[in-house]
């Protein structure tokens, strides 16, 4: 496969289903996208550094973010979200990756897997597997975090986007104690030791007016140049029957240089079915999956760091989240191709 042809799409839905996936707009800060389930509610913004991927139809590509300046990060995705309902804790909560098919990885990956569940005693993992997958509580495993309860909240409704600017998350987690206590903690550190107890985790209610801001990001995984087979995100429940969203980055083959000529699907909302989509391959939920990584699969992969970062601010406004889908042809791999493209 000649990789100069493939380009990056970035996708999500509520369900491992694809008919569920759009194709959205990375870097687009101001205007995350909306997601409303039975139990999830919340807008997710994708953020790739230097994209060179496929946009939606009627929007442009926004190469970078105010967010990339000052660090190193290669991407992030950023979600504010309420869990509703099915009375969960922080510990029934897990994120990372699962996969359809067996991963290439490189050589001494196992120890790296160890060194991980050394420092996340929550994260479970089998990366060696046909179907690789890797999952940690996501209280524990994200980068940044922050948790408050809004009194007033209806269900749909949620407070402003806290990153329109490309602002990062402060991180702040307010832990109930004895009585009318409270416990702050401020630092990704106090956090990530409290949230390391399997016992603390357990006494941490998900309430549905509480809010929650993530950040997962990485400076080590480049989308836009490491070759592999669809990369999924998945946050859901410890036992696999609630998945609260899906995203997935893959490199697609297109024969037109001219990216954004498509042919697009009426899309109704996330969460409904849309039409058949060829676009994505056939993503089924591995049965028993378990629960998400500190780092994840993604961190054994091989990958090519940019020279240069184009940075630049988003756009005011750009289209509304309910936007037509993306339709692309897709060459179908040869079963016996590696996971990593040459």
């Amino acid at each position: 496969m000649n990789k100069s042809k493939l380009k990056l799409n970035v996708s999500l839905g509520t369900s491992y289903d694809p008919k569920t996936h759009v194709t959205i707009l990375p870097n687009d800060d101001s205007n995350p996208y909306y997601i409303n389930t039975q139990h999830f509610t919340g807008r997710i913004c994708v953020r790739i550094r230097d994209f060179k991927g496929i946009t939606p139809l009627g929007t442009s590509r926004i190469e970078s973010s105010p967010y990339f300046e000052g660090n190193n990060d290669q991407y992030s995705v950023q979600v504010q979200g309420r869990f509703k309902g099915n009375n969960l804790t922080a510990d029934d909560i897990i994120f990372g990756n699962d996969f359809d098919k067996k991963v290439n990885l490189p050589p001494g990956s196992w120890l790296g897997l160890k060194i991980l569940q050394y420092i996340d005693s929550g994260l479970e993992a089998d990366i060696a597997c046909d179907k690789p997958w890797a999952y940690s509580p996501l209280a524990f495993t994200m980068n940044r975090l922050n948790v408050h309860e809004e009194p007033d909240i209806k269900d749909g409704e949620l407070p402003p986007w806290p990153s329109i600017n490309g602002e990062h998350i402060e991180e702040n987690v307010i832990i109930p104690r004895d009585g009318d206590k409270i416990e702050v903690l401020n630092n990704v550190s106090m956090r990530k030791k409290y949230f390391n107890s399997k016992e603390n985790r357990k006494i941490f209610p998900i309430k549905e007016n509480q809010v929650w801001n993530f950040d997962f990001f990485n400076a080590y995984v480049d989308f836009n140049d490491v070759a592999v087979k669809p990369v999924r995100y998945v946050c859901k429940s410890r036992d696999s029957s609630i998945v609260f969203f899906v995203v997935v980055f893959q490199l697609i083959p297109i024969e037109d240089d001219d990216v954004n000529t498509i042919t697009k699907y009426k899309e109704e909302k996330v969460g409904e079915s849309l039409e058949e989509r060829p676009d994505i391959s056939d993503f089924t939920p591995k049965t028993g999956a378990r629960w998400a990584s500190v780092k994840s699969p993604t961190s054994f992969f091989p990958f090519n760091k940019n020279k240069e970062n184009s940075i630049r601010p988003s756009p005011s406004s750009s289209p509304s989240p309910s936007r037509d889908v993306t339709k692309f042809n897709i060459e179908q791999n040869d079963p016996d191709d590696d996971d990593i493209l040459d």
